[in-house]
Parts: C-alpha cells; structure tokens; sequence
C-alpha cells in the first residue's frame, strides 16, 4: 500500500514539474534586472543596461520589470528612459507606470502577504534595431522625490516577435 501511494504522488510531482516547464517565456531573448540597493533609489542614480544586438531582421519587443515593496508611497512611476545606439544616436522618453489601482491595489503578481509586487509593462512593441552592436539603455527615476524609498529592483526585457 505505502508503494502505490509513493508512486502516486511522484507521478503528480512529474506532471507538476512538466507543467512549470512547458510554462517558461520562450520567446525571451535577454533580460537583465538591476537591484536597488536597500530599496531606496537616489534621484542621480542611473540604472544601466547594456543590449548587445547581433540580428537586425528581428522584430522584438522592449518590456520594463519592475519589482516594488508594498510599502512604496505612490500609485505610479515616472522613468526617465536614454538610449544610446551603437553608432552615438541617442533617444530620451519619459515613461510612466501604475503600480497600484486607484482603490490602492497591488498591481502585478505576489503572493497575498508578500511585500513585493513584480509588474512587467510593455514599452515599445514591433522594434527592429537597425545596426548591429551594443544599445545602452540608461534609467532614472522622475518622481519628485531626491530618495525614492520601496523601488527594490529594475529590468529590461526583450522578446523576439513572430513575424
């Protein structure tokens, strides 16, 4: 009896893990996260992220990752996004992201008594980079605030897009 209840629940810790599996992101490409050191995010502090591009027929997508205590002050935030190509064109946005409802919700996913909600926004969809090499990717953060407490970690993503 013990026998055929251990392989009864090993064949349900299988399928459990083929189906975490089959649940990946397969169409990320890169993606790197920067911690906030002690969660607290000085207003001249740049967050860098280096995009090395090899495929200039890919058609992707850009994502932000953003990963907040429950204790952060705002519903929003404000990011001020550089961009630097290969060859020194640069781009600047300004780029804003709700992190809570208006009912003072939790965006994003969490587990009910976790402190940290983790939201990933689509930036730019159907980007194609026209020149091989390495694209700089410089944020900062554009609240009014010098010390912005409760910011724990910042990402970039891309994704390749079908055609």
């Amino acid at each position: 009896m013990a026998i055929k209840t251990r392989h009864k629940y090993g064949s349900i810790l299988f399928f459990a893990i083929l189906l975490l599996s089959s649940c990946t992101d397969q169409n990320r490409i890169w993606q790197h996260n920067t911690a906030v050191r002690n969660c607290v995010w000085n207003k001249d502090t740049v967050l860098k992220f280096k995009l090395p591009v090899e495929d200039t027929a890919m058609l992707c997508s850009l994502s932000i990752h953003l990963r907040n205590r429950t204790d952060y002050s705002f519903q929003n935030l404000y990011l001020f996004l550089n961009v630097e190509s290969p060859n020194g064109n640069t781009f600047a946005d300004t780029l804003n992201f709700n992190l809570a409802y208006d009912n003072g919700e939790w965006t994003g996913s969490g587990g009910l008594f976790s402190k940290y909600r983790e939201n990933t926004f689509l930036y730019r969809k159907y980007v194609k980079f026209p020149e091989k090499g390495i694209y700089s990717f410089n944020i900062r953060h554009g609240m009014r605030k010098d010390s912005l407490e409760g910011i724990s970690s910042v990402g970039l993503i891309l994704h390749y897009l079908e055609n």
